[in-house]
């Protein structure tokens, strides 16, 4: 039997669902995705991989919970040296690889603009806010991959294997997101749920969730933009060709 949901999770996760249903690269990459869009996707997640543990480490340093900074350098340290080649952004090299990119085009890739105004946002929301801000905006990134939320990884991996004609080790970074972000979101809520004991910190974290995602749609959309509508003077300009 589910358990019911609190009605701060059921806000938090109304936020994710009703932004995922309006990201244009959901949309596209349903049956259209090409290995242009593809690159760009992987070239940018490479920048936002690498800030997002940046943006952990300010939401640790903000929290005076012993419990919750040891849950996020846990799953963190998790996600980057668990398994010695899997680590998140080795994974995403690997994906890279299969649709065409070298190392260096992942690692040396220049953020769109989007991904820059992304980025500044998500920094403010961990940086100078409070850390239950800061966590809420980052849960809400690992809830995109939730089942009621979405799903976004489990079905972008579907969406490359069948129409890239990828193998499942070529897109284990989007399984891995899958499997593991069902525990970063969740547990981060429910964390959230523990220490939150006002309903104006409620509303707070609430906030700053819908700000993310707001960030969630500009980066995203970003990337749509960039690989599927660019110029070919804009395509080589970013490393894609």
């Amino acid at each position: 039997m589910s358990q019911q949901k609190s009605s701060f999770v059921e806000s938090i996760d109304k936020i994710v669902a009703d932004c995922q249903l309006n990201l244009k690269w959901v949309a596209y990459s349903k049956d259209r995705l090409t290995v242009r869009g593809a690159r760009m996707l992987v070239q940018q997640w490479g920048v936002f991989t690498r800030h997002s543990r940046r943006c952990w480490a300010y939401v640790v340093g903000n929290c005076p919970h012993v419990e919750i900074r040891k849950f996020v350098v846990t799953e963190n340290l998790y996600e980057e040296e668990a398994l010695e080649g899997h680590s998140h952004f080795e994974l995403l090299v690997r994906m890279g690889r299969a649709v065409g990119l070298s190392r260096e085009q992942v690692e040396l890739a220049k953020p769109l603009p989007t991904t820059v105004v992304a980025l500044h946002a998500w920094e403010t929301l961990t940086k100078n806010r409070s850390w239950y801000e800061g966590l809420a905006a980052k849960a809400v990134l690992e809830r995109t991959n939730d089942r009621n939320c979405g799903n976004f990884s489990a079905l972008e991996a579907e969406r490359w294997m069948r129409q890239l004609k990828l193998a499942r080790d070529d897109v284990e970074f989007w399984l891995l997101h899958d499997s593991v972000d069902q525990i970063h979101g969740g547990g981060s809520l429910g964390l959230l749920e523990k220490y939150l004991r006002t309903d104006v910190e409620k509303e707070a974290a609430i906030r700053a969730a819908e700000e993310s995602m707001m960030a969630w749609k500009v980066y995203l959309d970003g990337i749509y933009d960039a690989g599927v509508g660019t110029s070919p003077t804009m395509e080589l300009r970013y490393g894609t060709a």
